[in-house]
């Protein structure tokens, strides 16, 4: 994971990561996994306050086959979670209490009266990690507080989280502590844990990632002559290893093995990269490029990666679905540089590292970390207590995370869940919050009994913010370098697409304030050099730590002529100024340009913006559908019909209204194919693209440009439409009732209803993108002729409808060319509407 200071590899790359990542089913995850045949499964719920937890009784086993599918939706549907946050948001209250029900009928946990649960433990009676995997892998922290919001009032449901434990069954633990049946424990004295802290970046992730703050957390709470007072990187200078406290730096499996033998830490903190974001970062731009990667630096990258099992043999493919952590190979000649290797560990080896030594507490700062790294280092490892992740996380929430955790750990003398406790409850009351994701705190016992005690309840307290202006600290003056800090990255270039979508003129502008500062009446003023005038955004804000993220605060007015209209790439600059009463505490001047209003950004965080480029109120499409007009009725042999989208209730009828508008297309308009516009740029990351108007008048268009009509046209008669969007390529689609669309919202019906089904290499999709980990439900719709495949260059070639049609289904066959989908409907939905352009 990164940290505040550090540049930051999005989990989230829409078109290029999720197109080139192969998902390669291991032997593993096709192994028949027990809950398939299982007659009885249970889940223990235990907690404190609240009702009574209500008596568990045996599933038979329809009801074990019914809950293991509601389990692997909701571990598929975590990851995405996009396709339904803002639009379908009821579909995942309505499946944790389908879960709910069937694992404890109809007994109601969360009544309407009563008090609340204030901690809860869950835990699967399973044996072994891949017994009832499944339903272990279950977002346990997301279901319960869904039933919770589902069965509590209203204007109770935002002000109230449970905090969730998970609990590894006591019989199923591995190594079990080796010498003793009870799991290894934290000593209530810290000043005698002995801590070491793991940081892996060997190869091309050095360049992109720095872990020094991960190890000044760790110091600032465990080492007691610390030199705070420094920053992170100086702090690697500043402040030695000791007898307690070990760094072990981009280490190779071996390595690892051998000094935590040798140290026998109680506690290790391991920072880096896991194995899905070290393949995607494979492929991320350097932080000072700030354009993309050529084809042979990407190669570069992706060859130092290798992955391996659980017995430490090299694999030919790269099966990245397999969660992991990259650690220096065993022969890499050199740690960092082209010539590196990199091992991507895989959790079940993970494990092993623990075999002669238990720790008490092991924290993994990955992504991905928390359904089997941290799980098996408990499970098969023997720890005493684990933290992971669910999925991703932003970095600065878990370096908040951790600095609220371990100083909980520290207060409350060793009591991991008091701590977790209150790394959550830090992460709550901040805007910028989990996003969904789980932060998993794994345990060998049960931990309730720790919030015993008036200790607890004091540890279990965030850090308290100050008031603004408070002095008691000594450092209520704002100063830059000392106890603020200033993030400030730019994209490569502002066009009207990105602004109008709320993309933000800044890729990150955040605020740090060190810990316990608050200031008040910090004042923000951004200008945007425009032709005629400054575009100018001013704010007033009050900071407290940890940060501020300002970055969705600062907009800029979207009906100047210049933004709107421009044609030509144009070099301006964007002024930010930080003062606070008066005093300037950052002013600087930074290059940037305006990119034409017609230009379509295709890299990573804009791909979404396509949906804009849409136009159906163009005026040459509604001449399209005029003379289109006498075809629809001759096709249906109805002088009545029209087009009147889904208000006819026959497939065959939305196929005709397709029919007749790709008909008048061929035979009333000779459109032939052109190369894209240029964009006049050595890496280019974007195309500029022609509205219906200049391809219907022009006569010529690109395959996007062709794609994008139709969809206009569908959009117009209210036809769902969707744009395939390939690595070099891009076709359009239709929905044939909207009731398959509505299905394909709900992930509803994927596979045969086996949970191995619902495996995916996890992908963030955004704003109607839906990214190949969608790509095999994409493909069971097509096959079953739900969803409607077109290759819109066809008509430049005299092709016929079902032709069009054939070429198209044809064109999702390779699955490492299909980079998104882009779903019409789900984009207007997340308000990526037409852009307003000002072209003659």
């Amino acid at each position: 994971m990164s940290t505040a200071q550090r540049s930051s590899v999005k989990a989230a790359k829409p078109a290029k990561s999720a197109a080139k990542t192969r998902q390669t089913t291991t032997k593993a995850s096709k192994t028949k996994t027990p809950i398939d045949d299982a007659p009885v499964s249970k889940v223990s719920l235990n907690w404190l306050g609240g009702n009574h937890p209500p008596p568990l009784a045996p599933l038979d086993a329809t009801a074990s086959k019914k809950v293991a599918g509601n389990a692997a939706w909701w571990n598929y549907a975590l990851l995405l979670r996009d396709r339904w946050r803002d639009t379908l948001s009821v579909a995942q209250q309505t499946k944790a209490l389908a879960l709910w029900k069937d694992l404890f009928g109809e007994k109601e946990i969360f009544r309407n009266s009563g008090p609340d649960p204030e901690f809860m433990e869950v835990m699967v009676q399973s044996s072994s990690e891949r017994d009832l995997r499944d339903l272990r892998t279950v977002p346990w922290e997301f279901v319960v507080n869904s039933v919770y919001r589902a069965n509590r009032p209203y204007e109770n449901r935002r002000n109230h989280r449970v905090p969730v434990i998970r609990r590894w069954p006591d019989a199923a633990t591995g190594v079990k502590a080796a010498k003793s049946n009870r799991p290894p424990a934290l000593a209530s004295d810290p000043s005698q844990w002995k801590v070491m802290v793991v940081l892996s970046a060997p190869g091309f992730i050095n360049t992109i990632f720095t872990f020094a703050s991960e190890r000044h957390i760790l110091g600032r709470q465990f080492v007691k002559e610390w030199k705070k007072d420094v920053d992170d990187q100086e702090s690697v200078r500043c402040n030695p290893d000791t007898d307690h406290f070990k760094t072990v730096w981009t280490p190779k499996f071996s390595e690892l093995q051998s000094a935590i033998d040798s140290f026998t830490p109680d506690l290790i903190h391991f920072a880096g990269c896991d194995t899905h974001q070290a393949y995607a970062a494979s492929e991320e731009a350097l932080p000072v490029e700030r354009t993309a990667l050529t084809e042979p630096e990407r190669q570069t990258r992706l060859r130092q990666l290798r992955q391996v099992d659980a017995n430490g043999a090299e694999l030919e493919e790269t099966p990245v679905e397999l969660d992991g952590y990259a650690l220096l190979h065993e022969k890499s000649p050199v740690m960092h540089g082209d010539e590196t290797r990199i091992d991507c560990v895989p959790s079940e080896k993970l494990a092993t590292l623990f075999t002669r030594h238990q720790p008490a507490l092991v924290c993994w700062n990955l992504y991905h970390s928390g359904n089997r790294t941290a799980a098996l280092a408990v499970g098969d490892g023997g720890v005493g207590a684990a933290i992971g992740f669910q999925d991703y996380v932003d970095n600065a929430v878990a370096e908040e995370y951790f600095d609220e955790f371990y100083r909980g750990l520290v207060a409350s003398q060793g009591r991991v869940a008091v701590a977790h406790v209150r790394g959550l409850r830090a992460l709550w009351r901040l805007k910028t919050g989990t996003d969904g994701a789980g932060i998993i705190c794994w345990t060998a016992g049960s931990r309730l009994r720790e919030f015993g005690g008036a200790m607890a309840q004091d540890a279990v307290v965030p850090t308290p913010k100050p008031a603004p202006g408070d002095t008691s600290s000594g450092t209520a003056t704002p100063e830059v370098g000392r106890n603020l800090f200033l993030d400030i990255e730019l994209p490569e270039g502002l066009n009207y697409a990105q602004l109008h979508h709320k993309q933000y003129p800044f890729t990150r502008f955040r605020l740090y304030v060190k810990k316990p500062c608050s200031f008040n009446n910090l004042r923000i003023e951004v200008k945007l050099n425009g032709e005629d005038r400054e575009l100018v955004y001013r704010g007033q804000f009050d900071v407290s730590a940890p940060f501020v993220d300002f970055r969705e605060s600062i907009e800029f007015p979207l009906t100047a002529p210049l933004a709107r209209s421009c044609r030509e790439s144009v070099v301006t600059t964007l002024y930010v100024q930080v003062e606070h009463e008066g005093k300037v505490l950052h002013s600087a001047t930074y290059r940037t340009r305006l990119l034409p209003a017609d230009q379509w950004r295709f890299a990573e965080g804009s791909a979404h913006t396509l949906a804009s480029f849409i136009f159906p109120r163009d005026p040459q499409v509604e001449g399209l559908l005029l003379k289109a007009q006498k075809i629809v009725r001759v096709l249906r042999d109805d002088v009545h019909a029209g087009f009147e989208g889904y208000q006819s209730d026959a497939d065959e009828d939305i196929d005709l209204q397709m029919q007749a508008i790709w008909a008048t297309l061929l035979h009333e308009y000779n459109i032939g194919y052109i190369n894209p516009p240029p964009a006049y740029s050595a890496n280019s990351d974007s195309q500029r693209l022609r509205t219906p108007t200049m391809v219907l008048k022009g006569g010529w268009g690109t395959c996007v440009d062709l794609a994008l009509l139709l969809a206009a046209a569908m959009e117009l008669i209210d036809v769902y439409a969707v744009v395939f969007v390939l690595k070099t390529h891009a076709f359009a689609g239709y929905w044939r009732n909207e009731d398959a669309r509505e299905r394909f919202l709900r992930i509803s019906d994927v596979g045969s209803g086996s949970p191995n089904d619902w495996s995916v290499n996890p992908r963030r999709p955004r704003h109607g993108l839906f990214l190949t980990a969608s790509l095999r439900e994409i493909r069971r719709y097509t096959a079953s002729g739900e969803l409607v495949a077109l290759e819109a260059t066809l008509m430049t070639a005299g092709g016929s409808f079902r032709e069009a049609i054939d070429a198209g289904l044809a064109n999702l066959d390779d699955e490492a060319e299909f980079d998104y989908m882009i779903d019409l409907a789900s984009a207007r939905a997340a308000h990526i509407t037409p852009l307003p352009l000002q072209f003659d």
